[in-house]
């Protein structure tokens, strides 16, 4: 008697499809991060010093992007308190650094501080969803601005900052922004391989079912408790990691850097690049980050110098203005964009080419015939089109 293997021992059918989901999420995260190595090589050969430290905190940003949006995006869990964490992982850098602690164990142990931090505020917000969720997460940034406030009003006094000593102190200024540009670069590829291993994985699988339909995940089975829990302190951990290092490189921690305004730009790097889509958050990440600089070169030539102190102003009415567009014309953002416009693209190219075969073969009957083709192709599609820029809804 024949003897059929399961689908769940060695050699059956779920070895495969494991095989196959390891495959696709190596070659997802490869392609990103390939990019960013070939980025990373052109502007390191091209930029100047301080073009330089705009990309270097660009790649910066951009940690902090993945990991809000593997919160807001994947997850579909809302918050505001991305810069409390931020602020947490930089402020905790400069404590340790204090206490005697020096790199890279202050870095690690501050990531750790951000992501006790992240479950302190994701049990409470267990059973917030949609405002409130955000609300809650607004309430932990004015706390976590009170301490840090306290903290450096009684230390160094609240108008001055922490001073951190530099990384790369070797070499010329353009030089030691390229040896950033690469170490960054590294470290942007490793998180966006485990932000990538998460959203493509069984996690990443029970996260969008929780987003979706959150009664329909816990009747299912799904822990919905601990995931929600999972993203939020992993997502912490990821935006603390992401502030000792913004500490490093621009070498002075402030209160400043505590404010609803980074918040904001944060959630317009996910909005305009693209919801649950690590790509997107990369490419809204830079954008976001170049914006203010472009603004400073470009206004003077339109509007004269004297509107140069608005700078930030303009940035922001900017950021609001993409922020409409996208979710009113695209609300998958840049990257759901331009997906559509390449299906859309290689459909017409498919029907017309289809169109010219029929024409050459049969003359004016087959060219009658093609266009009954291409209306009925375009009818089929309308009627079956995925809905591409579809916004992933609040978990229920």
């Amino acid at each position: 008697m024949k003897r059929v293997r399961r689908a769940g021992q060695p050699g059956g059918a779920s070895d495969a499809s494991r095989y196959d989901g390891v495959q696709h999420r190596i070659l997802s995260a490869g392609g990103v991060i390939l990019a960013l190595v070939a980025a990373t090589a052109i502007m390191s050969l091209k930029l100047s010093a301080a073009d330089l430290f705009i990309y270097d905190t660009g790649l910066l940003a951009a940690m902090g992007a993945v990991a809000l949006n593997m919160l807001m995006g994947t997850a579909g869990q809302i918050s505001i308190g991305n810069a409390a964490f931020l602020g947490i992982g930089s402020f905790a850098c400069v404590w340790f650094l204090g206490e005697g602690i020096g790199f890279p164990y202050d870095i690690v142990l501050a990531t750790i501080t951000a992501g006790i931090a992240g479950l302190i505020v994701g049990i409470p917000a267990l059973r917030l969803q949609g405002l409130y969720l955000a609300l809650a997460t607004l309430a932990a940034t004015y706390v976590v601005y009170f301490i840090c406030n306290q903290y450096q009003t009684d230390s160094v006094g609240a108008a001055s900052g922490f001073i951190v000593n530099p990384l790369f102190s070797s070499g010329t200024q353009s030089s030691q922004e390229r040896d950033w540009a690469w170490l960054l670069t590294i470290l942007l590829g490793c998180i966006v391989f485990i932000a990538a291993s998460l959203s493509l994985g069984r996690s990443g699988r029970a996260w969008r079912l929780i987003r979706d339909h959150e009664l329909v995940a816990s009747a299912l089975g799904v822990n919905v408790p601990f995931y929600k829990l999972s993203v939020f302190v992993i997502s912490s951990m990821i935006i603390g990691f992401e502030g000792a290092w913004t500490a490093y490189l621009i070498q002075v921690v402030t209160i400043d850097q505590i404010s609803l305004t980074v918040a904001i730009s944060y959630i317009a790097m996910i909005l305009i690049g693209g919801l649950d889509s690590i790509l997107g958050a990369l490419i809204g990440a830079m954008l976001i980050t170049v914006l203010p600089t472009a603004v400073t070169d470009t206004l003077p030539r339109f509007l004269g110098a004297s509107y140069l102190a608005k700078v930030p102003q303009i940035s922001e009415i900017i950021y609001g203005a993409l922020i409409i567009f996208f979710i009113t014309r695209s609300p998958q953002g840049i990257v759901g964009w331009s997906r559509s416009i390449g299906s859309r693209l290689v459909s017409l190219n498919k029907r017309w080419g289809l169109a010219r075969r029929l024409s050459s073969a049969g003359g004016g009957v087959a060219l009658s015939s093609a266009e009954d083709v291409v209306s009925g192709a375009e009818a089929d599609d309308c009627e079956s089109e995925p809905a591409i820029g579809r916004t992933p809804g609040p978990a229920h």
